[in-house]
C-alpha cells in the first residue's frame, strides 16, 4: 500500500530528528518513528483500527462487489494536516495502523464517489462503517 499523494503533513521536532524518518532508530532521544514518517514522543502516538461491514453483511470479495478497493483518510482538527492510504482492500474488513500521531481524531473512508463516510475514532482508537457501495 502506499500514501495518498494529495497528504499535507505539519512536521515538527527537534532538529536533530529525520523530517523523514523510516524506523525508530532514524529519531532522537525516546522519540519513535510514526507511519507517516514523523518522530514523535511515544505519548503522541497511538495504534488505531477501522474496521468496516458491507450493508451488514461481512467483507468478502462477494459483499464488496464493484468497488474492491477504496481510501482511508485519516484527519485531524486541522483540516490540512491529513493523512492517508491507497488502495485499502475492501474484502479485509478491517486496517490497522499500529504508529499514528494522536493528532488524528477522525478517519474518512470512500472511493471514487460511490461512497464517502467520515467516523471520529472511539477511546481505543477504534473506528466503524457500514458501507453501502
Amino acid at each position: 500500500m502506499r500514501a495518498l499523494p494529495l497528504l499535507l503533513l505539519v512536521l515538527a521536532g527537534c532538529p536533530y530528528d529525520t523530517p523523514d524518518c523510516q524506523v525508530d532508530d532514524d529519531c532522537s532521544g525516546s522519540k519513535v518513528c510514526t507511519r507517516n514518517g514523523e518522530c514523535l514522543a511515544a505519548s503522541e502516538v497511538r495504534v488505531v483500527r477501522v474496521a468496516w461491514t458491507i450493508r451488514g453483511q461481512a467483507a468478502s470479495a462477494t459483499t464488496c462487489g464493484p468497488t474492491p478497493n477504496f481510501y482511508l483518510l485519516f484527519g485531524s482538527f486541522d483540516a490540512s494536516d491529513t493523512y492517508g492510504y491507497e488502495p485499502v482492500p475492501c474484502a479485509a474488513g478491517v486496517f490497522t495502523v499500529d504508529k499514528l500521531p494522536s493528532r488524528y481524531n477522525s478517519v474518512e473512508i470512500g472511493a471514487d464517489g460511490r461512497f464517502q463516510q467520515e467516523a471520529v475514532f472511539d477511546s481505543q482508537g477504534h473506528a466503524t462503517f457500514d458501507l453501502m457501495p
